[in-house]
């Protein structure tokens, strides 16, 4: 009898943990895996919030720690944060000996499992391939890391095709979904009161949601203005604002300064380095809209039948819905989508029926599905690619 496949999940950010973690949980209580969870990155960082006791919280076995990721987000130290990190995890991967690795997104850390795994024989299962973020280094990232991957687990058939389209074998292709639609399903929110108690916040009072990364290609130059610009947008509104710190990025710290700044001199707007999970979605239950230019706008906030103003190009290329309020830098242009996002009944109305199009919220049911197979094809199988460009889609397996 075939004994227990040793499965390697690897997280870095707040961001990834909350989209894995009922895919960690199922298979953790399946008897076919034994998995370990590799915590690195933002999860280790005082000043991301030091996630890592939200994983203990959530009583996943099994974490090794790799710290790796330097003080600071200058690309120098950044690029030094990934040679540092390759070094533990070959050395981890040399201890362990994993039959797979799991991994999500399209952060710049990922290199660092994805190398050391391609260059160990270790298969490779990649969520939210297919995606298309045109403003930052993220979209090199992930296509990259699509033909280094050896599974590929997408949430919409749209992006499926784009996976297939880099000459992928429709065979390795299998739609899941994505995994944060199942938070939003299984997660027991916060009220309203339990919410002002933990953060100080009165979600009754109305309140909008703020999370702004850097738009990496741009340029670090460029992260003042296009902050300047929103913060004096936001400043023209009577609403209570809450944002959530940027992932460590280039241009990241001056951000965070300049949100600091705007929090000291602004009574009805608030900071904080990390929600978790179960505290920003339960926000995205109350806040009137979204704003900024995270993915969570895109993908899990249509949800909950509220707008989302996405500014800029960190998101170009994604697919969104009609909940999405897509604008410019320009202060005009960002007042304009809160105006639409706060004040438009007729656009209000229209996104109360919107469906989601980002699978059904049983993402880990269908990834332990995937897994069962995918454990039975033989590993030179699996890990010997060729480029195949004709699109068969009766050839993917979809789950929903």
């Amino acid at each position: 009898m075939m004994g227990k496949k040793r499965i390697f999940i690897f997280t870095t950010t707040r961001a990834d943990y909350g989209l894995l973690k009922w895919i960690i949980d199922k298979l953790q209580s399946s008897s076919e895996f034994e998995v370990y969870v590799v915590v690195g990155g933002m999860h280790l960082s005082e000043i991301h919030g030091h996630t890592v006791r939200e994983i203990l919280k959530d009583n996943v076995r099994n974490i090794v720690e790799v710290p790796f990721l330097s003080s600071s987000s200058n690309a120098t130290a950044l690029v030094s944060s990934i040679g540092n990190g390759l070094i533990q995890i070959s050395q981890v991967f040399s201890a362990y000996k994993p039959d797979f690795l799991i991994l999500l997104g399209d952060r710049y850390e990922l290199f660092i499992s994805v190398i050391a795994a391609l260059i160990c024989r270790i298969p490779i299962v990649h969520f939210h391939g297919g995606e298309i973020t045109e403003g930052v280094i993220d979209e090199q990232v992930r296509h990259a890391i699509t033909k280094m991957a050896h599974i590929h687990m997408p949430s919409t058939g749209f992006y499926a095709e784009n996976i297939s389209k880099m000459g992928e074998d429709d065979w390795r292709i299998h739609i899941v979904g994505a995994p944060g639609i199942e938070n939003i399903k299984k997660i027991k929110f916060y009220s309203n009161n339990e919410i002002l108690e933990l953060t100080g916040v009165n979600v009754d009072k109305p309140t909008i949601l703020c999370t702004y990364h850097p738009v990496t290609l741009e340029g670090e130059e460029n992260v003042t203005w296009q902050m300047s610009n929103l913060l004096k947008a936001l400043s023209k509104f009577s609403l209570q604002v809450v944002f959530t710190r940027p992932n460590a990025e280039v241009g990241s710290d001056k951000i965070v300064e300049m949100i600091k700044d705007f929090v000291g001199k602004n009574d009805k707007a608030y900071f904080f380095d990390s929600l978790g999970s179960r505290l920003y979605l339960s926000f995205l239950k109350y806040v009137k809209a979204v704003v900024g230019n995270s993915s969570s706008g895109i993908i899990e906030a249509p949800s909950f039948h509220i707008p989302t103003i996405n500014i800029g190009n960190r998101q170009k290329g994604r697919f969104k819905l009609k909940s999405v309020i897509q604008t410019g830098y320009s202060v005009n242009e960002i007042m304009e989508g809160l105006e639409k996002a706060l004040y438009n009944q007729g656009f209000l109305e229209q996104i109360k029926y919107i469906k989601n199009p980002y699978g059904d919220g049983n993402a880990s049911k269908y990834v332990v599905e995937a897994m069962e197979e995918v454990v039975k094809i033989p590993k030179e199988k699996l890990l010997k690619k060729k480029l195949n460009f004709e699109v068969k889609k009766d050839e993917w397996h979809r789950y929903f």
